[in-house]
């Protein structure tokens, strides 16, 4: 079941997902607008789910934590559509920006 408001269009919610990605990766190391590593691992697998779709490569070795925990991330999102990928991942942005500001 999608989450995404029935009057947002296509197009809008690309455009708020480019506008999510260029903040993300352009936050500075020393920013106090920081997500937790829990969100960026949310945002990472939701970015790999808007670009590539479902995960088709095989899970990392026990011994590559970090990308282990990246593929799990993605996978949990297989059959997640583009679009609501795209507009979670601007949800997700979000909460980190209301945390950060209260």
């Amino acid at each position: 079941m999608s989450t995404i408001p029935p009057h947002y269009s296509d197009r809008y919610v690309g455009q708020r997902f480019n506008k999510a990605l260029h903040i993300v990766q352009h936050l500075s190391p020393s920013s106090s607008f920081q997500p937790t590593k829990e969100q960026k691992l949310e945002l990472y697998a939701l970015y790999k789910q808007a670009a590539q779709g479902n995960v088709d490569t095989q899970r990392p070795g026990i011994f590559d934590v970090v990308g282990r925990a990246k593929w799990d991330a993605w996978k949990k999102l297989e059959g997640l559509n583009s679009l609501e990928a795209k507009y979670r991942y601007v949800e997700v942005l979000l909460r980190v920006a209301v945390e950060v500001c209260i």
